[in-house]
């Protein structure tokens, strides 16, 4: 089974997004006319949502280039013989 690494940058966007969606939650329970109030959870989830792919993308924009890597190069054969005579 693979291991799934939460880095400080997942944990944060995590955090973020529940927080947004937890706000929105709260804040359209809070305007809601139904006797309960209810709270809108479509529209938290889409918060959540929006806020997640903008802290992601800014992420990946932030993330600068990886260096060119160069080929690996074989190393040239050897020759038996003394120098001079290889061919």
């Amino acid at each position: 089974m693979t291991e799934l690494a939460i880095t400080p940058g997942l944990l944060l966007t995590l955090m973020v997004s529940a927080l947004a969606a937890i706000a929105v939650y709260l804040d359209t329970k809070r305007r809601s006319s139904d006797i309960p109030p209810r709270g809108d959870l479509y529209m938290a989830i889409t918060a959540a949502a929006a806020v997640a792919a903008v802290l992601v993308s800014l992420g990946l924009t932030s993330i600068p280039p990886s260096p060119a890597q160069t080929p690996a190069v074989a190393p040239a054969p050897a020759c038996p013989s003394p120098p001079g005579r290889c061919g």
